[in-house]
């Protein structure tokens, strides 16, 4: 997988309103090649629901912290993505910041795959 090909997709969700299904989809298709447990996206479901499942399963251990302001359509949105350890030694974190909690979720599981992608 290139490294290049996540980074593409994260600076284009960064100027999106919202995860499309066609985000879902590319994020997916990425992801898998790093995480080959992640689930199919499904049309028309909770995407929150959705990313926190992927997460638990590509991440299994990982602390999620999400925090934000809601405001109407244009929230204010953090998710930081760490493996929970005894120390504070961490060495891969996914950030990810956006106006719906969704592109919090997805930017920060794509930041992670990018640093765990081989290529």
């Amino acid at each position: 997988m290139s490294k290049s090909e996540i980074l593409s997709l994260i600076g284009e969700i960064k100027s999106a309103p919202a995860v499309s299904p066609e985000f879902m989809d590319r994020a997916t298709v990425l992801l898998r090649r790093v995480f080959p447990q992640m689930p199919e996206p499904t049309a028309g479901a909770d995407l929150v629901g959705q990313l926190l499942h992927m997460i638990d399963l590509s991440l299994p251990g990982w602390t999620i912290q999400l925090t934000g302001k809601a405001q109407e359509l244009d929230g204010h949105w953090r998710c930081s993505l760490r493996e929970t350890r005894g120390s504070d030694e961490v060495e891969v974190i996914g950030l990810g910041t956006g106006r719906a909690v969704e592109l919090a979720l997805l930017e920060a599981l794509l930041h992670v795959g990018e640093q765990k992608a081989v290529v």
